[in-house]
């Protein structure tokens, strides 16, 4: 059996976000029940996941995500709002909402998709729904999620931001941080 990694294609979180998380999160963790928090330095806007992908398929992939991104101008985002996925009694994910030029973002993340698929990798069977997932599993008594989404976002989050690159992430289970850049890619 070849080496494989397990990869996705993202937009990392910009450095306001990345520098003010572990604060946030340490202030809400006993008001808001997750078993798993993400790393700070693990936040991104994924673009696709691309699952264990032999080793030796890297080099196309790069040069296939270096060609969709260099056709995609920079765009600016912002963060606003907190959301759940999963069922409304014990939600499996909590995220912040996109928000600011999210049409730019959805054409790259199918310029993406695009190229990816033209190396045998299939789209996502759903529309690309754009988020920052900050922690999985709920852990609190069913139905006490609700008053989460009232939690405001810290400043540093609504300012914008310019998306100027997408990378490619190796994944390593176990490890935190748990994402590792294998290359960057700047748009336009």
């Amino acid at each position: 059996m070849e080496p494989s990694d397990r990869l996705f294609v993202a937009v990392p979180a910009p450095p306001s976000v990345i520098s003010t998380a572990e604060s946030w999160v340490l202030r809400l963790k006993d008001r808001l029940a997750f078993a798993r928090w993400v790393h700070p330095q693990d936040l991104h806007l994924t673009l696709q996941f691309l699952g264990d992908v032999a080793r030796e398929r890297i080099d196309r992939i790069a040069r296939a995500i270096g060609q969709a991104a260099a056709g995609a101008a920079p765009f600016s985002l912002h963060f606003q709002g907190l959301g759940v996925f999963g069922k409304p009694s014990a939600p499996s994910v909590l995220w912040a909402g996109v928000q600011g030029e999210v049409e730019k973002l959805g054409q790259l993340q199918r310029r993406i998709e695009d190229a990816m698929e033209t190396l045998g990798f299939a789209a996502e069977n759903r529309p690309y729904k754009p988020h920052l997932t900050l922690a999985r599993k709920f852990t609190g008594p069913a139905g006490s999620h609700a008053q989460m989404l009232d939690v405001a976002l810290p400043d540093e989050w609504r300012t914008p931001w310019r998306v100027e690159e997408a990378v490619l992430y190796r994944s390593r289970l176990g490890s935190r941080p748990m994402y590792e850049r294998i290359a960057s890619f700047p748009l336009g």
